[in-house]
């Protein structure tokens, strides 16, 4: 009796042990993170800052090199990449730029190392040509929800 039952309880755990569990990847998931991706595409340019203020959203004055400011998301060999061009200086002459960043890209936020500190925006495509971004940082004092108003450039 006691073959027999050690038998079956091997034969048990050998079994439980063959089984593999397959995931099949959802493509209508894929596909719709893909075309995320291709709406993020292109050059952005910063044309408003806004901050909340309580619950009271306030517009915070672009200096004029901020106006300048731009994003460009563009894909090169199957990646994703970020490049944040930045002006500054008097008459905003000095141009620099992050350099192209790996960028990973969900439905509602992108991260990206940033020299070695990992950032995480949130973002909002409300039209075609307009974009949100969203973070926190401390702006007169206070740490505050900020969020960045990008529009499309056109294709030159």
């Amino acid at each position: 009796m006691n073959k027999g039952l050690c038998f079956i309880l091997f034969c048990m755990m050998a079994s439980c042990q063959s089984q593999k569990r397959v995931v099949k990847p959802d493509n209508k998931v894929e596909q719709s993170n893909d075309n995320l991706k291709t709406d993020l595409l292109g050059s952005w340019k910063l044309i408003e800052r806004k901050y909340a203020d309580g619950v009271e959203k306030k517009i915070y004055p672009l200096h004029q090199c901020e106006k300048e400011y731009t994003l460009v998301f563009e894909k090169v060999s199957g990646n994703t990449l970020l490049t944040k061009n930045y002006a500054t200086g008097k008459n905003c002459q000095i141009k620099s730029s992050s350099g192209p960043l790996s960028v990973s890209i969900s439905e509602s936020s992108f991260s990206y190392l940033d020299v070695d500190l990992k950032r995480t925006e949130r973002y909002k495509i409300s039209s075609p040509k307009k974009l949100s971004i969203f973070y926190n940082e401390i702006l007169y004092g206070k740490a505050r929800q900020i969020e960045d108003l990008y529009e499309r450039l056109e294709k030159r």
